[in-house]
């Protein structure tokens, strides 16, 4: 990602960006070769502190299996270790929107991203269908007026269904993070793409605007 540290953000904006962008990309290399894995992920609020963020998801067994991390693993490996894949707005800068002195200069890519390399715990039963429960009990919240759902955790149904996936608690130990929101332009090159962001890309502007 781009090295210019006027982009770069700490670790109070990458759980922000981790509440606000839920749907994330789990990387592992096992000996058989990289794996990537989409999966919804949850700040863990009770763990988290302001030194340390610190997530919870699942995979389903197959998934977590192709990860590596099922196989059995000889006491010297340490903990299995992923690669978090935080991808928030993003949107294309277009030079024809540039004013001034930053007329002429090349297209560009406007983002705010994490990468998180974390440390991997697999949950027992218990703890994996607390959070299932936790999962669909955020996503379903903004449905709670129209029929939402919630999970049962003591059904045995849901439990046997369960059974099919393994949850994981990743400790976050180290991160890489970008909000590049065009903050080496001119004030009148931003005031500039924030109009032409706002009819079309709204969300961008708006993040554009809380980079300051």
């Amino acid at each position: 990602m781009q090295p210019n540290p006027l982009y770069r953000v700490g670790l109070a904006d990458v759980r922000a960006l981790a509440n606000r962008a839920p749907w994330m990309i789990l990387v592992s290399h096992p000996a058989s070769g990289p794996v990537a894995s989409p999966s919804p992920v949850l700040v863990d609020d009770e763990r988290s502190t302001a030194d340390e963020l610190v997530l919870v998801t699942h995979l389903g067994r197959a998934d977590a299996r192709g990860h590596g991390l099922l196989a059995e693993r000889s006491a010297d490996e340490g903990e299995p270790q992923m690669l978090v894949v935080v991808q928030g707005e993003h949107g294309y800068i277009s030079p024809s929107w540039y004013v001034g002195d930053d007329r002429g200069q090349v297209p560009t890519w406007n983002f705010e991203m994490a990468t998180l390399t974390c440390d991997v715990e697999l949950l027992d039963a218990d703890e994996n269908m607390r959070v299932l429960h936790q999962l669909v009990e955020h996503f379903e919240q903004r449905y709670v007026g129209d029929g939402g759902v919630r999970l049962d955790i003591d059904d045995e149904g849901n439990r046997g269904m369960a059974m099919g996936t393994v949850g994981l608690r990743l400790r976050v130990r180290s991160f890489d993070a970008k909000a590049k929101m065009s903050q080496n332009k001119s004030p009148e090159t931003r005031a500039s793409v924030l109009t032409h962001l706002d009819a079309t890309h709204p969300r961008l502007a708006e993040r554009m605007r809380a980079a300051g």
